[in-house]
């Protein structure tokens, strides 16, 4: 059941990027004939989220708190400034007590929205933001095992965005929520299928990409992360590589400060031949773990290592690779513990390209005792009973369905 949530959440950095993808916009005022007239609003929500996108968190949360002097309904501050306390949290798992408190706010803001609703069912922004709202509850229920809650949260959620276009059809943000609903649904494992369709309306994988590309063309203000969404569906499921390169190059430059966006970069262009950028990009991330720069950390050396690897081994260098898988797997940590299941998996790959069976074999036997659930131990259990073959290296040097959490 905890697949019922609006995201699928494997922990806490698994679902970091799309967390943001629930961040909402725009004010819910029924006392103004057009809440989307208000511009300054706008443009703090937009600033801000481009500040946390970028995890400038001190930044964001000065823009957010600045809501306060505009919003009349006392919704959007909160709301935004209990998004910025938990995306704080990035660098570590955060506790229950932590998740629990954000849950809190949650309560209370839908509380007070719903109750809003009530004297003004017709109002567009409203059910926008209670939409969102509802989403992000769902996401962090689902990631505690709270599944009933999760499963309600995700109900309303569906609901109010559905009823917020049937209002306001040029209420394009609304999207962003209903895309990520469409595709999330859509990938839920078959054997919870017939129960997840008894209790909410079927995902639908085509239609979520086309409302997240509205949401990413005609959004006012989650097109950043309409954009990033897509970004981790064309690098990860999709395996759509070329539609993701102006994404990444997009997206990398107006938030270098993100680290992900490097990985997911790298990944693109090693993925389609194009070795000097990715090379390039792999160049711009040592040079920010040597220098601690941004949020790039001593505990991200390893999936560096992971990701030259991969570069050199896409490139047909298998010593170079090689030499850094062996270095990824000689510095393990505990977050990612995944690059570690990757380096083996990979390692065995090469092994197996040059003949070396036995040694694939006991690579991939090592990666199957990483304690991770990482998909590497799905490709490692299929090539330890069936060969790895250069043939095949396209299909399988993608990371597959996890790609927006394990990249690369």
């Amino acid at each position: 059941m905890a697949r019922w949530a609006l995201v699928k959440a494997k922990g806490w950095h698994a679902g970091f990027s799309l967390v943001l993808g629930l961040l909402v916009l725009l004010p819910p005022d029924p006392s103004r004939a057009d809440p989307w007239a208000d511009t300054k609003t706008l443009e703090l929500v937009a600033a801000g989220t481009d500040h946390l996108l970028n995890l400038d968190y001190d930044l964001a949360e000065q823009t957010f708190a600045r809501l306060g002097d505009v919003d009349k309904t006392g919704l959007l501050a909160p709301f935004y400034q209990a998004f910025v306390t938990l995306m704080r949290l990035q660098d570590r798992e955060p506790n229950r007590q932590e998740m629990d408190a954000f849950l809190a706010a949650m309560r209370s803001l839908t509380d007070k929205a719903e109750a809003r609703l009530k004297q003004a069912p017709e109002e567009a922004d409203l059910l926008l933001f209670l939409g969102m709202a509802w989403g992000s509850k769902a996401m962090i229920d689902g990631a505690l095992g709270n599944y009933f809650s999760a499963y309600e949260a995700t109900k309303r959620t569906k609901s109010h965005l559905d009823t917020c276009l049937l209002r306001r059809p040029i209420r394009y943000d609304a999207y962003y929520g209903l895309g990520l609903y469409d595709y999330t649904l859509s990938r839920v494992a078959w054997f919870y299928r017939p129960l997840v369709g008894l209790l909410l309306p079927p995902g639908d994988r085509e239609r979520g990409l086309r409302e997240l590309t509205i949401a990413s063309e005609r959004g006012a203000a989650t097109r950043m992360l309409a954009k990033l969404a897509l970004l981790q569906a064309y690098t990860g499921i999709e395996k759509e590589f070329e539609k993701a390169v102006p994404l990444a190059t997009e997206l990398l430059r107006r938030f270098p400060g993100n680290p992900e966006l490097y990985f997911q970069a790298a990944l693109v262009y090693s993925e389609l031949g194009r070795f000097s950028e990715a090379l390039e990009v792999g160049r711009r991330i040592r040079g920010n773990l040597d220098l601690d720069r941004y949020h790039f950390t001593r505990e991200m050396l390893p999936r560096y290592l992971q990701l030259m690897g991969k570069i050199y081994m896409d490139r047909g260098d298998y010593p170079t690779a090689l030499s850094f898988f062996r270095q990824a797997i000689d510095q393990p940590t505990a977050r990612y513990a995944w690059v570690t299941a990757w380096a083996w998996t990979r390692t065995g790959m090469i092994h197996d390209l040059l003949g070396r069976r036995t040694e694939a074999e006991r690579s991939y036997r090592m990666a199957l005792a990483i304690k991770t659930d990482s998909i590497a131990k799905d490709v490692a259990k299929q090539y330890l009973h069936e060969p790895y073959r250069k043939e095949t290296a396209r299909r399988t040097s993608a990371h597959g369905p996890e790609e927006h959490t394990e990249s690369p």
